[in-house]
Order: structure tokens, then C-alpha cells, then sequence
């Protein structure tokens, strides 16, 4: 039995010392001799054991190991109308398509690509998307915000102010800070601007009354509190008014007047004749002049 085993054994030593020994990866055995292969990123165009003739794969084309074909393989196409990005060119491995920034794939095997979620205000991300999975977004928690529409933005924390006056943020909007002291200045000022204003209506409507053509004038204000005050008008007062016959009677110098006037109306002490005042500034005693011309019309048509 012994000696069976260690004719076993001869045997095989002499059959693997008939083969050569080449490398799987780099060589290929060609009539019991180990030949060289073309590399990657190449092909081969002559299969000389030794010095083999490789030539460079072609645009889009790729080879990823050692080859003794004349043939390079083709790379996939990423189609920029599925929103794949144009990829770097390779000749020694195949590209993997991906998608452009901002879109990540539709499905497991990737055929096209759509874009991430985006987070609105009030919103933050939590992941950001990548090429294979889709933005997280989460409601901002309290004592963040976010103010804008974002697919990589966080919330952020809201500003701590200072002593002074203070606007609390929301998950919107961030706190404002402000000081409490020009507040009241600007509260101040307006206030006594107003009851200036106020005051100043109230006396505009209770001024004197003013004397226009010979008339006594009271000023009426309508709505005088109030951004809107109607201009003062004027109306003349009734107990102003005085009848044509209590007018005050005017002198007149002309010398002309008829008798009839002095003898009806009188003298005064100067000796001129005492009109009475018919309208303003015109008297009731005609002239002398004008006396004749009316008693020579009268005449005519008698």
C-alpha cells in the first residue's frame, strides 16, 4: 500500500513539471510557454509570446484587466436628458452613471434621475440627498428657525440679544433685538406732536371773529379733531345786519343840491346838506348837474 501512495505521488510531480508555471492574471500558457498579455485600458493586436503588439481602447471603450482580445468593451451611456452628469472618460475600468447635483436616482437600478425635496420656511434638513437617497427635512425645533427654501440648509439657532428691547423669533423668523429706550423716545415725540396738533385745531376754531366787506365773519370749523379739518368758513351773523334806514346819514359839499333836499333832509351845522346812505358809499341827494337833466326829461315827454 506503501509503495502505491509513493507512485501516486511520483507521478503527479512529473506531470505538473511538464506544465509551466504562469501567472493566471498576466500570462496565458501558448505551447507550453507562459505568454504576456496586453494591460488594461489597451487591446492587443498580435499575440507575440513575448513582445505582444497592445494598442490604447478607443473613445467610450474600456478595458478593466489584462486581455488577449483585440477588442476593447464599450462603456454605458449616461443620458443628460435623465439628469445623469457627463462622466469623466475611462479606458481601464467602466463608469458607474450618477447624477447630477441636486437629483439622486428614481429606483434601485437607477434608469433616471429627480431631483431632491427641498425644505420650505420653518424647515431644516436633516440628510442631505445624494445619488441614491432623497433629502429628510424636519420642522425647525424651539429656538430655531428657518427663513428660506433650502435642500441643504439646517435650522439655525436664534439670536440671543442683549439688554433691551426684544422680538421674540418664531421657527420662521429670527429674534430681533432692539433698544427698548428709542421706543419711548419715538413714543414721546409723537405723543406731544399729536396734542400740539390737537391744541392748535381747538384754537384755530375758537379765534376771534374777523370784519369782511363791512361785515362781521365767525369762523365755523367742521371735524377740527382729526387728521382732516375742513377749512373755516365764514357766515355772516344776523344781528349784524342793519336796515338800510338806520344807516348813518353823509355830508355831501356840493353846493349844487337842490333846496327840496336841505328843506327835506337838513342842514348840518357846517351848512351842508345831510344825505341818507342808500347803498355803501353812495348818497340819496343827487347832484344839481343831474337834478336838471332828469326835470328837463320829464319836460320832454310831457
Amino acid at each position: 500500500m506503501f509503495e502505491f501512495l509513493l507512485l501516486f505521488l511520483s507521478a503527479l510531480l512529473a506531470v505538473s513539471a511538464s506544465q509551466p508555471l504562469c501567472d493566471p492574471l498576466t500570462q496565458y500558457e501558448n505551447s507550453g510557454q507562459c505568454c504576456k498579455m496586453c494591460g488594461p485600458g489597451t487591446k492587443m493586436l498580435s499575440n507575440n509570446c513575448n513582445h505582444p503588439r497592445c494598442e490604447s481602447c478607443g473613445e467610450n471603450e474600456f478595458q478593466d484587466t489584462y486581455t488577449t482580445e483585440d477588442k476593447c468593451k464599450l462603456q454605458p451611456y449616461c443620458d443628460p436628458n435623465k439628469n445623469f452628469e457627463a462622466p469623466v472618460p475611462q479606458s481601464k475600468q467602466k463608469i458607474i452613471c450618477s447624477c447630477k447635483l441636486g437629483f439622486h436616482c428614481s429606483s434601485e437600478h437607477c434608469i433616471t434621475c429627480v431631483p431632491h425635496k427641498t425644505c420650505g420656511p420653518g424647515e431644516g434638513v436633516l440628510y442631505v440627498g445624494n445619488q441614491t437617497q432623497d433629502t429628510v427635512c424636519q420642522r425647525c425645533a424651539e429656538g430655531t428657525f428657518s427663513n428660506e427654501i433650502s435642500m441643504i440648509e439646517p435650522c439655525v439657532k436664534h439670536t440671543v440679544c442683549s439688554l433691551g428691547f426684544t422680538v421674540a423669533g418664531t421657527d420662521r423668523s429670527d429674534t430681533v433685538c432692539e433698544n427698548k429706550r428709542l421706543h419711548i423716545i419715538v413714543g414721546t415725540v409723537v405723543a406731544l406732536f399729536i396734542a400740539a396738533l390737537i391744541v392748535g385745531l381747538v384754537l384755530h376754531c375758537h379765534s376771534k371773529p374777523s370784519l369782511k366787506n363791512g361785515k362781521k365773519m365767525v369762523n365755523v370749523c367742521v371735524e377740527c379733531i382729526g387728521p382732516k379739518c375742513e377749512t373755516a368758513k365764514y357766515e355772516p351773523q344776523e344781528e349784524t345786519m342793519r336796515p338800510m334806514m338806520e344807516r348813518t346819514p353823509v355830508e355831501t359839499e356840493d353846493s349844487s343840491i337842490p333846496s327840496v333836499f336841505s328843506e327835506e333832509h337838513g342842514r348840518s351845522e357846517n351848512g351842508k346838506v345831510v344825505c341818507p346812505v342808500v347803498e355803501e358809499g353812495k348818497a340819496a341827494c343827487l347832484p344839481r348837474q343831474e337834478s336838471q337833466i332828469s326835470a328837463s326829461s320829464t319836460t320832454s315827454y310831457s
